[in-house]
């Protein structure tokens, strides 16, 4: 027999400890709520561009008890989020909040804009309606293309004269957002940094993640 002992707790509710007994005829879960070790912020799951589409494929009907189902205190109360900073793998369609015509930059982010995320933006506002304390993480896939040492949205490295630039672009990201409504809680600098197969994707090694970070 071994024991492993783990914790669990929220900043809601009771915090305690749970010890793994690893026995011969299976695992038996101890639960000790006098053992009071870190907070969890929440649980959830990623809401993707594609999540967003097929749940809108609902009738309005259907679709407020499925939201009601997922996030309010009478449902399983979903309490944490992420989603992606542009597309992500999961969207029908490959895209930046900063896209532009091959060859062309765009260094001031003069053409930023969130607009081809609005069915995402709409479904977080009817989210925070039901649970307005959800909180929201986002991470990019990818960041704009002409940012990217291989011009494509699969694969590739940020060019590192892009850096200051792509730190404004979560900056803009976070204050456009909040212009909607919606606090971003937390960021990640990369979805999946070590595997640039997706579309969208970008290598991003631990030390291109610390220089982006110490700038943002």
């Amino acid at each position: 027999m071994v024991n492993e002992r783990r914790s669990v707790s929220e900043t809601t509710t009771t915090k305690c400890s749970f010890i793994f007994r690893k026995l011969s005829s299976g695992t038996t879960i101890e639960v000790d709520a006098s053992q009071v070790f870190q907070t969890i912020d929440g649980f959830g799951y990623t809401l993707t561009g594609g999540s967003v589409q097929v749940i809108n494929q609902l009738n309005t009907a259907k679709k407020q008890e499925l939201l009601n189902d997922l996030f309010s205190s009478n449902g399983i109360g979903v309490s944490y989020l992420r989603i992606s900073i542009g597309a992500s793998d999961l969207n029908s369609e490959v895209f930046s909040y900063d896209d532009m015509p091959t060859g062309q930059t765009d260094p001031t982010l003069a053409q930023f804009s969130l607009t081809k995320d609005q069915a995402l933006i709409q479904m977080l506002k009817d989210i925070l309606i039901i649970n307005p304390n959800i909180k929201i993480l986002a991470t990019p896939w990818s960041p704009p293309v002409w940012m990217k040492d291989n011009g494509n949205s699969m694969g590739g490295s940020l060019r590192p004269e892009f850096y200051g630039v792509y730190a404004q672009y979560f900056v803009k990201y976070i204050q456009a957002m909040q212009a909607q409504g919606i606090k971003i809680d937390a960021i990640t600098p990369q979805n999946e940094p070590l595997h640039p197969g997706n579309n969208p994707s970008m290598y991003m090694s631990s030390g291109d993640q610390t220089t982006l970070l110490k700038i943002i």
